[in-house]
């Protein structure tokens, strides 16, 4: 898949993960299924996601080579305080950095888009692999989001 698809696939997931969200009835926000997270919680988790990933394009992009920090997604509900964090707030951050994010890549020249970055664990990833990832990562959560509430 070419940059400019997979740019639109980005776009595409995004919004429709935050129009997903949007039509949860506040009252189902944090009910949970057998230990899995609220809807709360995978909106929360979207939102620091989106974060991570514009630090690892904007560090592909400015930088050489740069290594990439993995986050636990096991840590974070507990370390950020998802409980005391409000759905509004994720949902307004989600969206506004990921409209920052989108025009930062639909900026990218073809050459940005096959600059790397260093992961510890994945060894060298591309712009274009980031941004596959996190379109990935949107698309799984949609269906997350989804189950949640069903």
């Amino acid at each position: 898949m070419d940059h400019h698809e997979l740019l639109k696939k980005y776009r595409t997931a995004s919004l429709a993960f935050i129009q997903a969200a949007g039509e949860i009835k506040p009252s189902l926000m944090n009910e949970s299924k057998d230990g899995e997270w609220s809807a709360a919680f995978i909106i929360h988790h979207l939102a620091d996601g989106e974060l991570q990933f514009g630090v690892r394009y904007a560090n592909t992009l400015a930088e050489d080579n740069p290594p990439i920090i993995p986050f636990d997604e096991e840590k974070f509900p507990s370390a950020l305080r998802y409980h005391n964090r409000t759905v509004e707030a994720s949902l307004n951050s989600l969206a506004a950095t990921h409209a920052m994010n989108y025009e930062i890549l639909k900026n990218a020249t073809d050459a940005d888009w096959k600059r790397i970055s260093a992961h510890p664990e994945r060894g060298e990833l591309t712009l274009a692999d980031l941004v596959s990832m996190a379109t990935n990562h949107t698309e799984g959560h949609i269906a997350q989001l989804k189950n949640t509430v069903i």
